[in-house]
């Protein structure tokens, strides 16, 4: 167990991925060692490939790319105690410092000295990956590796969807990517009385209505604030946006068809700023709130509350394939061609 294949960033810039052998991780006193059974593709893998701003500012070259997954605690460090080997894993990708006044206010989720696992440090698409014990999150195995390998992004699913109350409330998710349709999974559970999903893409807008969507909203056919507005009870808009999508045009047409006191929560990521007139936010009374990834670890708490209370994310899946296949499992998140890629450690 001394070498391992990986999907490396070898150098900066568009593409310059491979698949290399790489030392199997050493784990440190406080860390474990994994053996990676199930990864899932993420948008920002494909940013990273992509090497846009954000890829260019924090992917070191040399990186093993990939932060969705699941796996088996192979070895455990010398002061870990609430880890055992064989058991079934998946980790709270933010790695803090514990230090900062953000982490000792209960805020470490937005930790100014956040490492992010396959971002700053080597991540899960390879044989095995090292992470500190405090990170992992012990699965129950009644659920698949496949489904598990999902819990990062589901958390952030769950974060946005428990940010303001929803029960008895309309609800708009914009975006119905795999954490927009599994948000709307979890709004449903949690009382929604109307959850309407925008999005164009008709592979997803079906997926969305699989999940629980009353109504699906095509932007590119009808006006969204006018259709929006037109579902939901009186014709005065949602109570809740919850934006998943960071396209803009999206995010100012929910400023349309949100009604007064309406709550937004955010975890799209555009790929530029966006005007739009503030004074929409004081007259009208409106929330806005980011939503960086999960809160540590409530949100963990609250997804496996979750799972245990019926919600089903596994739809969300639509490819399984080797993750020496990587490129197309890439391919088809740019090209909004799936729901969510797992990606097995199988790579010949």
């Amino acid at each position: 167990m001394s070498d391992m294949w990986s999907v490396v960033k070898t150098a900066p810039g568009k593409g310059n991925l491979a698949i290399e052998r790489r030392p199997v991780p050493i784990p440190g006193p406080r860390d474990i060692l994994v053996r990676v059974q199930a990864a899932a593709v993420c948008g920002t893998d494909v940013h990273i490939e992509e090497w846009n701003d954000r890829a260019e500012k924090r992917v070191p070259a040399g990186v093993i790319i990939g932060h969705e997954f699941a796996g088996d605690v192979v070895q455990v460090g010398s002061e870990v105690g609430n880890i055992r080997v064989g058991d079934i894993v998946s980790a709270e990708t933010h790695i803090v410092c514990h230090g900062c006044d953000l982490c000792r206010n209960n805020h470490d989720h937005v930790c100014y000295n956040t490492r992010t696992i396959g971002v700053h440090r080597d991540g899960c698409f390879a044989e095995y990956i090292a992470f500190p014990a405090e990170n992992a999150f012990v699965c129950d195995q009644r659920y698949s590796v496949d489904v598990l390998s999902m819990m990062e992004p589901f958390g952030a699913a769950v974060h946005g969807a428990m940010e303001f109350p929803v029960a008895g409330k309309s609800v708009a998710v914009v975006g119905c990517g795999p954490i927009g349709v599994m948000a709307v999974a979890v709004v449903k559970k949690l009382g929604a009385r109307m959850v309407v999903a925008i999005e164009p893409n008709a592979l997803r807008a079906d997926m969305a209505r699989h999940m629980g969507a009353d109504a699906v909203v095509n932007p590119l056919e009808v006006d969204p604030v006018t259709t929006v507005k037109s579902l939901t009870p009186g014709g005065h808009g949602v109570d809740v946006v919850l934006e998943y999508s960071g396209n803009i045009p999206g995010v100012k047409a929910a400023l349309g068809y949100i009604k007064p006191e309406g709550k937004i929560a955010a975890a799209g990521l555009p790929s530029r700023p966006i005007d739009f007139d503030f004074s929409e936010f004081v007259y009208r009374g409106l929330s806005l709130k980011g939503i960086a990834g999960r809160l540590m670890y409530k949100t963990w708490e609250d997804l496996a509350g979750l799972l245990d209370a019926g919600v089903d994310i596994a739809p969300v899946i639509t490819h399984v394939m080797p993750m020496a296949d990587y490129a197309e499992g890439l391919r088809l998140m740019r090209a909004g061609e799936c729901g969510k890629v797992i990606l097995k450690p199988e790579w010949s």
